[in-house]
């Protein structure tokens, strides 16, 4: 598929009209880079392994294929999406539910410092994706509270922070859980080898992706200009401390 002229909207996708409007509700009509890559794929059921960085728009490169892809008369999780951090699972969460509100897809989050019978109950409702944490996750496997017949689609997100952060044995743990007949996504800023393992022994036949830094968009980045000029080195340290602040 063409991305260099930016041209392709998502309606070229033929996506279900409540995503496409739930799309266009949050102001975005044309695919990034690394969507362009990756949508195409997730919806012909491969298995994808993406390098981009923070600011891609790789979240919303798999939620949109998967919102889609979802039956939304199951009422068990059919996708499970692992994230290093709570922070990012909560930040995923929201951006299904943006993407999915008006196919009314249901993502609980699963992470620590959170009460885990909310979490039970949650699960015991209608749920079509789960996102979490790979300890929250385990813990829920482990305790028989997570109900893993139906996973389709598996999203291991920033693979190289849970290798960074030691959750790569946890993650291996998790996938032994899971029907073996699944579409796996593998999501990584950097590839090192212990990533690239896990990608040859758990993937099969991959697509790989890889967007430059030049190919991110920078649309949304805000740019400002602090001048110095003049400024004693106490001053300095004062404005940059307030710039990190911000």
């Amino acid at each position: 598929m063409e991305i260099a002229n930016n041209k392709i909207k998502f309606e070229d996708y033929m996506l279900h009209k409540d995503i496409l409007q739930a799309l266009h509700l949050l102001g975005l009509h044309s695919p990034t880079p690394v969507q362009c890559e990756v949508i195409p794929h997730v919806l012909q059921k491969h298995d994808v392994i993406a390098q981009a960085q923070t600011g891609s728009g790789k979240t919303a490169s798999y939620a949109i294929p998967l919102c889609e892809l979802v039956d939304w008369e199951e009422n068990k999780p059919q996708v499970m999406i692992l994230t290093p951090t709570r922070e990012l699972a909560i930040q995923v969460q929201q951006e299904i539910t943006d993407i999915g509100k008006l196919k009314r897809i249901k993502a609980p989050a699963l992470y620590g410092k959170q009460s885990f019978k909310g979490q039970e109950k949650d699960l015991k409702q209608k749920s079509h994706m789960v996102v979490g944490t790979p300890g929250r996750v385990l813990d829920h496997l482990e305790r028989g509270t997570l109900f893993t017949g139906h996973i389709g689609y598996l999203v291991i997100d920033e693979a190289d922070e849970m290798f960074h952060m030691g959750f790569i044995e946890q993650v291996e743990e998790i996938m032994s859980y899971l029907p073996k007949d699944r579409v796996t996504l593998l999501f990584s800023a950097t590839m090192p080898k212990e990533v690239v393992r896990l990608a040859e022994q758990y993937l099969n036949n991959p697509v790989h992706i890889k967007i430059q830094g030049e190919e991110l968009s920078s649309r949304n980045i805000a740019h400002k200009f602090y001048s110095c000029d003049g400024m004693h080195t106490d001053e300095r340290i004062t404005l940059l401390q307030n710039i990190l602040k911000v």
